[in-house]
């Protein structure tokens, strides 16, 4: 069941865009729409970083901002260049399937199979799940917070810290693992200082990936914090949670009606990550989760200007595991998930157009 949910989405996510492609840039040969459909937005700057690597030079020097192991994988996946946006299109879809079984392994530690298969569900259909199949690191970043935290679960440490390294060489938010791990350490230690091991060293190896990103901005730029100011200056983004929320709300009422929505967008699903949280806390998650959850939504409302969050709140896995066993019956279970296949089936097209679609 959990493989057809997955395949399912996943194909009606390629022939909304494959059709969308067709319809708006006409005829071309089927693979030729196939590699250019998702070919938008920060897929262009992944695709020039597995071509030419980073620049410290014009236009490129704004790849910095992008972390390595993504295009690094794309780049190592291609043997001939002009099929690369295909590999950046298999590495990101096998690396959401990846993301998928171990979320149902996950859940399944704890709920039974009809909550896990659930979980599952509504990750696949959550409205910005048309991510996992396009040329961003959505995909990768899940399989790889998700699989470090089953490998936490079941006490194999040795796994969980390498796979926490690799989550912060993929995104900044892998730094997030760290707290959470240790929170899921000193669960499983009953929080008894006396049976600490060295297996808690594992666990920041995620400082690690972190470093060796550091020291590719100095390689390239000879600043060890180039991102941070190229953020600032290029996507307006820096620490400034109330600006954030304040420029949301301004565009709501004062914006053009795409860029209100878009704004409108902002806001509601920070608000979902809040009630994630909230019902999380609520409900009795698993301390880890509550952490990560909380430590996610707190690093995706704290920009100075809300421009992805409905994308990244993609992110804050336990909710979907919370939404397994927490959403009742089989009416709120079959609303909920149409609903929100609808409107991921709305952004996919907004998407392949090549509109902002977070």
């Amino acid at each position: 069941m959990v493989i057809l949910i997955i395949l399912g989405v996943k194909l009606l996510t390629f022939i909304l865009g494959y059709a969308t492609t067709y319809l708006s840039q006409g005829p071309a040969p089927p693979l030729t729409i196939l590699m250019n459909q998702f070919y938008q937005w920060d897929s262009v700057h992944y695709l020039d970083i597995a071509k030419n690597w980073y620049l410290n030079q014009g236009d490129q020097l704004i790849n910095i901002v992008f972390f390595p192991l993504y295009p690094l994988l794309i780049r190592l996946a291609t043997t001939d260049p002009s099929y690369i946006n295909f590999s950046a299109l298999l590495i990101s879809n096998l690396s959401s399937v990846i993301a998928c079984l171990y979320l149902y392994k996950l859940a399944k530690l704890d709920y039974d199979d009809n909550a896990a298969v659930k979980a599952v569900l509504f990750m696949c259909v959550f409205p910005t799940a048309f991510f996992l199949s396009t040329m961003y690191t959505e995909g990768l970043f899940l399989a790889l917070v998700i699989a470090s935290f089953y490998y936490a679960r079941t006490g194999k440490w040795w796994a969980a810290g390498p796979l926490a390294m690799l989550t912060t060489l993929t995104r900044l938010a892998g730094l997030v693992l760290i707290p959470a791990l240790l929170a899921e350490y000193l669960h499983q230690k009953k929080w008894n200082p006396r049976k600490i091991d060295l297996n808690m060293a594992w666990i920041f190896l995620a400082v690690g990936g972190f470093l060796i990103y550091l020291g590719l901005n100095s390689q390239v730029t000879g600043n060890p914090f180039a991102f941070m100011e190229i953020e600032r200056v290029h996507w307006f983004q820096s620490l400034d949670p109330i600006r954030g929320l304040q420029t949301a709300f301004w565009t709501t009422f004062n914006g053009a009606i795409f860029d209100a929505l878009l704004a409108v967008a902002q806001i509601i699903f920070a608000c979902v990550g809040l009630v994630a949280i909230l019902v999380g806390v609520r409900l009795r998650l698993r301390p880890s989760y509550i952490v990560y959850l909380a430590l996610s939504w707190t690093l995706i409302v704290s920009t100075g200007f809300w421009a992805s969050i409905p994308r990244y709140v993609l992110t804050m896995f336990p909710m979907f595991i919370l939404m397994g066993f927490a959403v009742p019956s089989k009416k709120s279970q079959y609303t909920v998930a149409v609903a929100s296949l609808a409107v991921m089936c709305a952004f996919t097209v907004i998407f392949t157009l090549g509109k902002f679609a977070f």
